[in-house]
């Protein structure tokens, strides 16, 4: 259980790694592309119809990227919740979490102590 667990962060870290170098690499590009449309909008038209057109861009944007992770958290499936359940019992099966085997003793040892003061 262990060794999956340090699998799990191993992976999950690497993931994070490649995940915030690609970010840093997309905010560089979208800098770029963002004054090259500046410089373009601005002489075709002022830089107000610039300004006005690259901020509803990015909100329209933004506004897309709001929605579709709004409307994906809440769109699990019955079947994604009973293959998430069966992975997570497979995964760590009661006798082998170390939790479980104390709130088993704490609770026989309650008992006993009840049972004791009768």
């Amino acid at each position: 259980m262990l060794t999956a667990l340090q699998h799990n962060l191993a992976r999950g870290a690497r993931r994070a790694a490649w995940v915030s170098a690609g970010g840093i690499l997309m905010a560089v590009g979208i800098g770029f592309l963002t004054v090259a449309a500046w410089i373009t909008l601005s002489t075709l038209r002022d830089a107000q119809f610039a300004a006005l057109v690259i901020g509803l861009v990015y909100v329209g944007v933004g506004l897309v990227i709001v929605a579709l992770n709004t409307r994906d958290s809440h769109a699990k499936t019955l079947e994604e919740q009973r293959a998430q359940e069966a992975y997570r019992r497979a995964a760590c099966p009661p006798e082998d979490d170390l939790f479980a085997r104390i709130a088993i003793a704490f609770s026989e040892g309650l008992q006993a102590g009840k049972a004791l003061r009768k």
